[in-house]
């Protein structure tokens, strides 16, 4: 049995979905691994030139882990508007992956809050 149009359209949408997955998990590694590179030449040089190595802030600031996990939040919630929105409260469940992992990025916050002070 040949595949209809009707049938396609859904493995379509799964394929695109998961590729662009796909290309951000790619993407923010690639992104990581040249800001530590940036890093370690960034020592590199100090080293070279004799300064002391705690001038360097390389180290992110704790706000933006705060920044992140309210991103996160916000994503979760607005699945959750959209879900509910389209009648489909049998996978309400998957808010709870973006809403519980800006939470977890808002306690890392405030410990690494805690800690600096």
């Amino acid at each position: 049995m040949p595949f209809f149009p009707n049938q396609i359209t859904p493995m379509l949408f799964v394929l695109i979905v998961f590729s662009f997955v796909a290309v951000v998990v790619v993407a923010i590694i690639t992104a990581s691994v040249i800001k530590r590179k940036k890093e370690i030449e960034a020592y590199k040089t100090a080293i070279e030139k004799g300064l002391p190595l705690d001038d360097l802030k390389l180290t992110k600031p704790p706000v933006d882990t705060l920044k992140s996990g309210l991103v996160w939040i916000a994503i979760g919630v607005g699945l959750f508007i959209v879900i509910l929105a389209e009648g489909g409260t049998k996978s309400l469940s998957v808010c709870a992956i973006p809403t519980l992992i800006g939470i977890a990025l808002i306690i890392s916050y405030m410990v690494e809050k805690k800690g600096a002070d």
